[in-house]
């Protein structure tokens, strides 16, 4: 989808038309210079606490975040895999965070950042969707900071549509007068959509 003017950047595709080894080693640090920047070297904050990411355990040389944001079966040391569609969105997830409350209509039919919460545990979480390119950041709260806690694309109608029901429910939560009944809200899943890329 083309967006003039919008806030969302351009797809970070993997430039090779030839898949090796150490084609996607370049893509990778490349990738990991833009994680440094994101979520390191400049901080981030949402409703007042800084968000923060898992910087250990180590996996592989790569702190376990990084990992977790362009890899499908990231426990997996000896035989990671790269998820692509994850891999070329890293740079969006600072960006649905900052932008959640954009109205610009940059392009037809762009809804914006769909955002919701839901408990968990004894806290909560806040889920950040954008419809339209099917990608889904999801923050924790803690008691002095928020945890990235993942970050996909949903590849499958059936994943987004759980997401949008999720959405709704909120939405519906949010409608009803003071004293009313308010429909339960759906816990958390925490799952992720894998993209089967091998590397």
């Amino acid at each position: 989808m083309t967006r003039n003017n919008c806030w969302l950047p351009e797809l970070n595709e993997f430039p090779q038309t030839s898949f090796t080894v150490a084609s996607y080693k370049e893509y990778e640090a490349s990738l990991y210079c833009t994680y440094k920047k994101d979520f390191w070297s400049n901080d981030l904050f949402f409703q007042g606490l800084k968000v923060q990411v898992r910087k250990s355990p180590i996996i592989d040389g790569y702190e376990e975040s990084f990992v977790h944001f362009t890899c499908k079966n990231y426990e997996n040391v000896q035989n990671r895999e790269p998820d692509f569609r994850r891999c070329e969105r890293l740079h969006w997830i600072r960006k649905f965070i900052e932008n959640y409350q954009c109205k610009a209509r940059c392009v037809e039919k762009c809804d914006g950042i769909k955002y919701w919460e839901e408990p968990y545990k004894s806290t909560k979480r806040f889920h950040f969707l954008f419809e339209e390119e099917r990608f889904l950041v999801v923050l924790e709260k803690r008691e002095y900071y928020c945890l990235l806690i993942t970050a996909f694309y949903l590849e499958y109608d059936h994943s987004l549509q759980k997401q949008l029901k999720h959405y709704r429910m909120y939405k519906k939560a949010e409608d009803v007068p003071f004293g009313g009944t308010s429909p339960e809200t759906p816990s958390t899943t925490g799952r992720r959509d894998n993209v089967n890329i091998g590397l």
